[in-house]
């Protein structure tokens, strides 16, 4: 929708009287740039009576010759035209940065001036969400905000990403920030986090249910003191998301339909290896020597030359009748000529395929006088570029705001969502560990996957740890679907008591109800065993009631009050259920009731949240404001007797460019300096002593199938393996802000700077506990963190014509978290990964850490190699202890917006730019290990590590060569892939998040339509990294894993379309 239809704030709708017989009409076309202005107010002036533009621009009124005309617009300057013998007036209305954009939506829905905020905020404007048709609000979000970081996980269509507003704060809680939509609080977190686990698929987080072509504004608010009204729940800040209506569509109903269709590919392809096969390295005691053998079933690519398999004693085909061939014995299984020439195959880029996204809307609005409306429909249709991945999405949306009287409205807001996910499995269950690491030898596409006689029997290259994935693909099953319910409703009374005294009463009902089904099933033959099903799910109701009391007061000309009251009471019921079956007696039914063990769960947790809270703010003189607020949350899942928590905030804000030595200077448009305080809490979850049946299903087995209960017909049950503390309180962060606001040659330069510090403690982790006590770990109190936040927003007009403009935005952003104290005794606590490496908070390093297996080093931290001749990885580096071996954490993030209007054509771009932090690249790390990556191609070249000697020399030991066959499988193998250090890499990266090109027909070529735009948009097509074959964006987990651990994740995808939006 045109941008100036979606910012209109309708002032009026006038009556045109006549009321003298000499009266006459006047006529005309209100314009800006050449283009119709609808819904600007037209006035007679010192008169009431007055009209409004249309969807043309045009305007018609009944005047006297003494009368002048008042043109006004919001955001634009007001004009004023004696109408004397004129009968048409045309007018050209000019933007005023003054006025554009002074009013934003804060907490809890209150509309206030930007200039009087004591605190950062920050909001998007709506055509940069929606120019590139991105089917995500996290990815439309990406490299347009500064404070906020966001991590996708991958390109699969539904994937999981994360978005930290000024760094995640919380060792095991939630970081996720505070979604509010139409008013309305609704959860974004995962149904079920993927915690510490290395295993399974992606869960999306449940913003995947917003849809970006809906969004009319969108407000951060980034700081404790910006989201203090909001408690508890929004210690991580909040995003504020107003849908769109039909303000503004004054006159008859507006259609908007839009497209917009892309193609994905995989974002980077990594380079393998193109000499070597399939095979091993290993020692022959007869000769001394290491023998490089083929062997068609291993997952090494350490054989010999792809040229050579034809001389192989046992597989070559020239000595065997078929010279130039080689035989591949899992041809042979499957039923096909088993003899093949030898040469090398792209298997990577024989699995991933094109996708596709096709997101298509439909919204029709419309205002009267005294209500408006707004009704739409979208559908995201995606195809991954993995096999069998895609997400259906429907969203249904409708809102109604209007005016029953003088003094009451109403209004309602409806969404309802339909969402199907397919994805496949990641990490260590991942069956594309076997695209990824399959030889280049072998076929992975045009050999059999399965015994002709027994589909469930799979042929691979490989033992089945992993699947074939191709088999996987038609085998394997992962998916969620959902359905989803949320808006609310409000009713509110406005009374003038005196002329400088207003109150504002509001109440609001909320609801967000939704239900999720999660599947993962592994078919009857996958990886080597039986099968596997896992079904799992969640059905969410929550009812929110805000009750507000606005209370305005114009004491003075100069010093003007106002005050806030209310109540919130937020009431969830969440039921959970989990059912397990392993093994199942035939394939091809894959069904909990097909399962041979089977095990479930299910549990139901209703929480509530009272909040009672107020604030007051006073202002003078229109530029010095001060702001206090208070808020006391009850809360039900704290313990008994220890569920009540006060949290206050105090924001000043100080406009010296509207005090009087100021106000009228030449170049300096805006000087605002401002600074906040703030505390809030985050609630933990307390349960008290309960009972469970146990199973075990990870290390405990009779025969075939886990240990399960009951068993012989006993039951059993036990405690459960965590306690929690009595004294158990919420993690706490006090806040502090300061920072500047400054224009310059009326805010066609402008600069917003701001730092913040935000001190956590009473943060809530296990504590290990030894095992006599009959528990693993105290769920408490304890540690401390910090972080701190340098904000920076550069926006230019470098250039503003009538023809041209061309706007110019920059955010950077520095943030710093630091553990300061964990619990007595404990100097770091496990977040996620395997035995190592590992994510982890440790004392005195930055939050969150990598910690692996080092390289051992000297005391001046060189690295140290082994100078046994004896050893395999002599001249190598030798392993160290384990320590900490990566940072999380960039040292700084930079977003780059460009915009560029010509006429009717319009050029914008995003660079992203994250510099510096650290990931664990598992994949990388693998490609080596296994012998396919392009590092292992060079195996003949003698080689010298970089590294000391225990003397303090620099490494002088030579290998590698003839004679030394095995050094590159020592150096690949035994060294860097047993290391973890070897497997840490700089994620800094550059990266054109977005390009589009649009085009807008005059007016004069589509007749019959009000509006017709056309686009071309690419998203991520340029990369700039040093993190070698793979996209740094791609990660593991939602939960701390995320962005900073990697093991056969999906790939990103770049993606190139067009748009096409209609208005009518």
């Amino acid at each position: 929708m045109n941008k100036r239809l979606l910012s209109l704030i309708v002032l009026a709708l006038m009556t045109i009287v006549s009321t003298f017989a000499q009266d006459r009409t006047v006529s005309g076309v209100v314009s800006e740039a050449g283009e119709p202005l609808p819904g600007v107010t037209v006035v007679i002036k010192g008169t009431s009576k007055g009209t409004i533009t249309d969807l043309d621009g045009k305007y018609q009124i009944s005047v006297s010759d003494d009368a002048t005309l008042i043109f006004s617009f919001v955001g634009y300057s007001t004009q004023e035209v004696v109408v004397g013998q004129q009968s048409v007036i045309d007018i050209a209305l000019e933007q005023d940065a003054e006025q554009l954009d002074e009013v934003v939506v804060t907490a809890l829905g209150q509309e206030s001036d930007k200039k009087s905020l004591g605190y950062a905020f920050q909001e998007v404007q709506t055509e940069t969400l929606q120019q590139t048709g991105n089917p995500g609000l996290a990815g439309a979000l990406q490299g347009k905000v500064t404070g906020v970081d966001i991590k996708p996980s991958s390109g699969a269509p539904g994937a999981s990403a994360q978005i930290n507003i000024r760094g995640a704060r919380s060792f095991t809680g939630n970081n996720a920030p505070l979604y509010v939509i139409d008013g309305m609080p609704i959860s974004s977190n995962p149904d079920f986090s993927t915690g510490n686990s290395v295993t399974g698929a992606d869960i999306a987080n449940r913003a995947v249910d917003i849809d970006p072509n809906d969004i009319e504004s969108i407000n951060i608010l980034k700081g404790q003191a910006a989201a203090a009204l909001y408690g508890i729940r929004a210690s991580n800040g909040v995003i504020i998301i107003t849908t769109k209506s039909g303000k503004g569509n004054k006159g008859k109903p507006i259609v908007k339909v839009s497209n917009f269709t892309s193609f994905e590919t995989v974002s980077r392809k990594p380079n393998y290896q193109t000499k070597y096969a399939q095979g091993t390295t290993s020692f022959n005691k007869e000769t001394g020597k290491f023998d490089i053998e083929y062997d068609p079933s291993t997952s090494l690519s350490w054989g010999p030359k792809i040229s050579d398999l034809p001389n192989d004693p046992t597989y070559g085909g020239n000595s065997n009748g078929h010279p130039g061939m080689y035989k591949v014995p899992q041809r042979e299984e499957g039923g096909m000529d088993p003899w093949v020439t030898p040469q090398v195959y792209d298997n990577f880029g024989d699995y991933f395929q094109t996708g596709h996204t096709v997101n298509t809307s439909a919204n029709i609005s419309q205002a009267t006088e005294s209500a408006n409306y707004s009704i739409g429909l979208s559908n995201t249709s995606q195809q991954g570029v993995a096999p069998s991945t895609g997400m259906e999405r429907w969203n249904v949306k409708g809102r109604f705001d209007g005016t029953i009287n003088d003094n009451f409205s109403t209004g309602i807001s409806a969404n309802f969502v339909q969402s199907e996910i397919d994805k496949l499995s990641a990490g260590n269950d991942a069956s594309l560990a076997g695209v990824y690491a399959a030889p280049v030898s072998y076929n992975l596409k045009g050999n059999p996957k399965n015994l002709p006689s027994d589909p469930y029997s799979q042929i691979y290259y490989r033992s089945l740890t992993f699947d074939n994935p191709y088999w996987a693909i038609e085998n394997n099953v992962f998916n969620e679907k959902s359905q989803r319910f949320y808006g609310n409703t409000y009713l509110q009374y406005e009374e003038s008591l005196r002329d400088n005294m207003n109150v504002r009463v509001k109440y609001q009902l909320g609801v967000d109800s939704y239900t999720t089904h999660y599947q993962d099933i592994f078919e009857k033959g996958s990886k080597g065993d039986a099968g596997r099903i896992h079904n799992r799910g969640i059905t969410n109701n929550t009812i929110n009631s805000l009750l507000t009391v606005n209370y305005s007061w114009d004491i003075s000309e100069k010093v003007k009050f106002s005050a806030i009251l209310g109540n919130e009471i937020n009431d969830t019921r969440r039921k959970k259920y989990e059912q397990k079956g392993t093994g199942f007696n035939f394939g091809g039914w894959k069904h909990i009731d097909n399962s041979i063990v089977q095990t479930a769960n299910e549990n139901q947790r209703n929480t509530r949240t009272v909040g009672f809270f107020g604030s007051a703010s006073l202002s003078y003189d229109d530029f010095l404001f001060a702001t206090v607020t208070g808020r006391n949350d009850y809360v039900s899942t704290m313990p008994e007797g220890a569920r009540s928590f006060f949290y206050p905030s105090v924001s000043l804000s100080w406009v010296l460019s509207e005090m009087d030595f100021l106000k009228n200077s030449d170049h300096l448009s805006m000087l605002k300096l401002r600074g906040s305080f703030a505390q809030v809490g985050q609630a933990g979850d307390y349960y008290e002593d309960y009972y469970s049946k146990p199973t075990y299903d990870g290390g405990w087995w009779s025969s075939t199938y886990p240990i399960n209960y009951p068993m012989s017909g006993v039951n059993a049950y036990t405690r459960y393996e965590r306690i929690y503390d009595p004294n158990l309180k919420p993690q706490n962060t006090m806040s502090y802000e300061i920072g500047a606001d400054v224009g310059f040659f009326n805010d066609r330069v402008s600069l917003n700077y701001t730092y913040s510090r935000q001190n956590v403690t009473d943060q809530i982790f296990p504590v290990p506990l030894a095992s006599s006590t009959g528990y693993n770990s105290l769920l408490t109190n304890g540690g401390r963190l910090h972080t701190d936040a340098h904000e920076l927003t550069l926006t230019l007009v470098p250039v503003q014509t009538k023809d041209f403009t061309w706007d110019v935005m920059v955010n950077y952003s520095k943030i710093t978290s630091v553990v300061d104290e964990l619990a007595p005794g404990v100097e770091s606590i496990f977040l996620g990964g395997f035995v190592t490496p590992q994510v982890r908070a440790g004392i005195g390093y930055a939050y969150p850490v990598i910690y692996g297996s080092t390289y051992a080093r000297d005391d001046q931290g060189r690295i140290l190699v082994d100078e046994n001749p004896d050893s395999p990885t002599y001249g190598m580096p030798m392993q160290g202890a384990d320590g900490i071996i990566g940072d999380v954490t960039p040292d700084f993030i930079l977003g780059f917006n460009s915009n560029m209007r010509y006429k009717s054509w319009t050029l914008s771009a995003v660079f992203d730019w994250k510099n510096g932090g650290q990931m664990y690249h598992g994949s990388n790390n693998l490609l080596n290990l296994y012998g396919v990556g392009k590092d292992t191609e060079d195996r003949e070249s003698k080689f010298i590590m970089p590294g000391y000697k225990e003397d303090g020399t620099p490494n002088d030991i030579e290998r590698g060569g003839e004679g030394d066959e095995d050094a590159y499988f020592q150096r690949y193998y035994n060294v860097e892939g047993n290391i973890d250090e070897g497997a840490i890499y700089n994620n800094s990266f550059l990266k054109l998040r977005e390009l589009s090109l649009g085009y807008r027909f005059p007016k004069k070529l589509i007749k019959g339509t009000t509006d017709v735009r056309l686009s071309a948009f690419a998203r991520n097509i340029l990369l700039w990294t040093e993190l070698p074959n793979f996209d740094p964006e791609s990660s593991q987990g939602n939960n701390n894993m995320g962005g900073a651990f990697e093991r056969f994740s999906m790939p990103n995808t770049s993606s190139f379309g067009f748009g096409v939006d209609l208005t009518f």
